[in-house]
């Protein structure tokens, strides 16, 4: 499998789990079912901001990038929130916002990004073994993911974090331990 199917794969995945937790009651299966969910799209987004994001900027422009990479930062915000409302009410209201930003940013990734992927990059993507990045991901431990950057720049109150791709993020936490 390639890694636009692989990746295309998961965010079924992703729709299913977000489909489980929207139906949920309160307790440990709601509570297993976003760990899994927060599992799979942390390596998920690692994956393809550390590996596949590049080519992106590459072969299709940076606004592509910079576009999927705020996304990414929506989606941790909407998971963060559904850790705050794990148990308490407006937790469905919370896994709906999530599933709407997932959803349009699910849509640009295979109606748009993919397919212009295979048409510029087509010799890039081969060399993308999608279970050898993702071993790679998780054996990094943390420093290197934008999500890991994200939470230093939290940590650091850095406004606008949400917004910013990796890069921005490195250099705005740079900046603050200085």
């Amino acid at each position: 499998m390639d890694i636009l199917e692989h990746l295309t794969t998961e965010h079924r995945k992703a729709e299913a789990l977000m489909a489980q937790l929207a139906d949920s009651e309160e307790g440990p299966t709601r509570e297993q079912t976003l760990e899994e969910l927060r599992e799979a799209l942390t390596t998920h987004m690692a994956v393809e901001e550390r590996f596949l994001y590049p080519i992106v900027k590459q072969a299709i422009g940076e606004e592509s990038e910079n576009e999927a990479e705020t996304e990414h930062g929506l989606a941790r915000d909407g998971l963060r929130k559904l850790d705050e409302l794990v148990s308490e009410p407006g937790f469905g209201a919370a896994v709906a916002m999530l599933q709407a930003g997932i959803g349009h940013h699910v849509e640009e990734e295979e109606h748009e990004i993919f397919p212009k992927l295979r048409d510029k990059a087509s010799d890039e993507l081969r060399g993308l073994d999608p279970e050898a990045l993702e071993a790679q991901v998780k054996a990094s431990g943390k420093g290197e993911t934008r999500d890991e950057l994200y939470e230093k720049a939290k940590e650091a109150d850095i406004e606008g974090r949400s917004q910013m791709n990796k890069d921005e993020l490195a250099e705005a936490v740079a900046g603050s331990e200085s």
